[in-house]
C-alpha cells in the first residue's frame, strides 16, 4: 500500500498577520499533525515547506501567488506534480482539508 502523499501549501497571511510582519504561512498536515507555520517572506516559505517535504516523502509543495493562483509546484518521491490543466487556477475558498 502507497503512503498518503502529504501536500504542504505557501500562500499569503492573511491582513492581521502581515500587519505584524508575517507575510506568508505554510500551511499542510503530517500525519494527524495540522501545521500551520508563520514566515516573513515568500522565499523563507518555501524552502521551509521543501525541507518538510524532502522528510515527508511522498510530499509535494505548492506555491501559491497573492492573488491565490498557483505559481508552480514541487514534486518529492512519488508524488504527481500539479497538472498544467490546474495551473494557474485560483485556489478555492473551503480550506486545505
Amino acid at each position: 500500500m502507497a503512503a498518503k502523499q502529504t501536500v504542504y501549501h505557501v500562500t499569503p497571511s492573511g491582513e492581521r498577520a502581515a500587519d505584524a510582519g508575517v507575510k506568508w504561512q505554510v500551511e499542510g498536515r503530517e500525519g494527524r499533525r495540522l501545521l500551520h507555520e508563520p514566515h516573513r517572506t515568500q522565499k523563507d516559505a518555501i524552502d521551509s515547506a521543501r525541507d518538510r517535504a524532502k522528510e515527508h516523502i511522498p510530499a509535494q509543495v505548492v506555491v501559491h501567488a497573492r492573488d491565490g493562483h498557483i505559481r508552480t509546484a514541487y514534486a518529492y518521491g512519488d508524488a504527481p506534480a500539479t497538472s498544467p490543466d490546474n495551473r494557474g487556477r485560483k485556489a478555492g475558498g473551503g480550506g486545505l482539508f
